[in-house]
């Protein structure tokens, strides 16, 4: 295994991809986390470390099964500078000529149930889902944080979700604080980004996140929030600039606004939608408020959206695409509805329950079996690198690029089949003849090739 980054053509660049991360560690730490890694990206159900390694590590060296679980369980894995290289990686993938376009941070929590009681944080939490046909799961909570960077494909500007980091809730730990303390780290990364949008449910903006994003002027917010919120509208001082005023402190907000009958409501396919510009309880200053329903003649089904940043903003970022791209936002024929760009965006945290969907489905979320909080949180958080990868590397490696069009699940499948293909052949090298043969066939063998011929 020593020389096998030498010796195969697709592990050596799905090595060189995850040096970064590698290099944090020690030698021999390093060398287990790269084994780890490629282990998650071929296996396709992963139930246990026992599992990985009975099916997968074994052979591959000498290292013990213990090894793995110490790696996890008691190294001290930098997990917080990992989240960094990805986010890193994220955003290095953004060209010059979109360098304007807002960058977007998701933040979210998911529950995952555990069966036993062994394990750290473990506890019985209210599941709005009702994922198990009961409003309580028993389990685990994770708080988890994603990034949508701008990039091209075939002519239109999507925006591109990778995964950064999870953190496991404890006990004593509030959801507010550990989103906060993300949404920080993240923001050192993203000091020079000229726009970064924070999007969240209704659940999220409020206490220490608003604080954060309040201290940082490159940080703006998009969320749902709740219905009942109390909106105002703007202060005399400012409708009236200019204008003479009487004596005594201005007031800061204007009268009491309600989203029923203050609110002009235009028809767009299946809802009703109005804007305007208020003033809430949550910031000082003035927001964007959108409110949606599907009937305005009955009080149900009305949800709001509040934006720190105001359409014309937005609007001007990708005006100047309109005639060379397609955008999966801002469609070219739309500028008269630029008002609703505050909505378009914060549709694309929905991305955030579809990474979710896909961890749980396809990547084995759920099925770890460590016990301890660092162990578990480590072995998710190598989830989310090795999803990660599958993500970045079509973009980041031009050998992969045709992936860039594939699912994450159809460019997993791929890599998992070349790299087993790969071990094959460094494995079966010894019994060939010659080395001459070997190496062509080595020569030979294509990842792209080799997926559209099994498919």
């Amino acid at each position: 295994m020593e020389t096998l980054y030498q010796k195969t053509k697709i592990i050596s660049r799905v090595k060189k991809y995850f040096l970064p991360y590698i290099e944090m560690l020690t030698k021999p730490s390093g060398h287990k986390l790269f084994l780890l890694l490629i282990a998650l990206l071929s296996m396709q159900a992963v139930t246990s470390i026992q599992h990985i390694y009975k099916w997968f590590l074994a052979p591959l060296s000498k290292i013990s099964q213990n090894a793995y679980y110490y790696l996890l369980t008691y190294s001290k894995i930098p997990i917080d500078k990992f989240a960094r290289v990805t986010l890193c990686k994220a955003i290095s993938l953004i060209s010059n000529r979109f360098k304007n376009l807002p960058v977007l941070l998701l933040i979210d929590d998911t529950l995952q149930a555990k069966f036993g009681t062994k394990f750290e944080c473990y506890s019985k939490m209210f599941d709005h889902a009702q994922h198990n046909g009961s409003s309580y799961l028993s389990g685990h909570c994770f708080v988890a944080l994603a990034v949508c960077v701008p990039v091209t494909v075939e002519n239109t500007i999507k925006y591109l979700t990778v995964p950064i980091w999870f953190r496991l809730r404890g006990a004593d730990d509030n959801k507010l604080t550990i989103a906060s303390e993300m949404i920080r780290d993240a923001m050192k990364t993203l000091a020079d980004i000229p726009t970064v949008i924070l999007l969240c449910d209704s659940w999220y903006p409020k206490g220490e996140v608003i604080k954060t994003v309040e201290s940082y002027e490159n940080l703006d917010l998009i969320a749902n929030v709740r219905v009942d919120t109390v909106l105002y509208d703007l202060p005399q001082s400012i409708l009236t600039a200019g204008q003479s005023r009487k004596r005594g402190r201005p007031a800061k907000k204007g009268g009491k606004l309600s989203i029923y009958n203050d609110f002009s409501f235009t028809e767009i396919g299946k809802y009703f939608i109005a804007a305007r510009t208020v003033m809430t309880n949550l910031f000082k200053n003035p927001v964007y408020m959108t409110v949606t329903t599907t009937n305005i003649d009955i009080h149900k089904g009305y949800r709001l959206f509040l934006s720190t940043i105001a359409y014309e903003k937005l609007y001007a970022s990708f005006s100047s695409y309109e005639q060379t791209s397609k955008s999966e936002i801002f469609a070219n024929d739309s500028a008269r509805f630029a008002w609703l760009l505050p909505l378009g965006f914060y549709s694309l945290r929905w991305n955030i329950e579809v990474m979710f969907y896909e961890f749980k489905t396809f990547w084995s979320f759920g099925n770890y079996m460590l016990r301890s909080k660092r162990g578990i949180e480590n072995f998710v958080n190598l989830l989310s690198i090795s999803y990660a990868c599958t993500k970045l590397i079509p973009f980041a490696d031009e050998f992969f690029s045709d992936f860039s069009l594939f699912s994450t699940q159809t460019t997993k499948y791929a890599l998992g089949e070349a790299i087993r293909k790969d071990l094959f052949f460094a494995q079966f090298v010894d019994f060939l003849e010659t080395r001459h043969i070997s190496l062509e066939i080595l020569h030979d063998f294509d990842i792209y090739d080799f997926f559209v011929h099994s498919s």
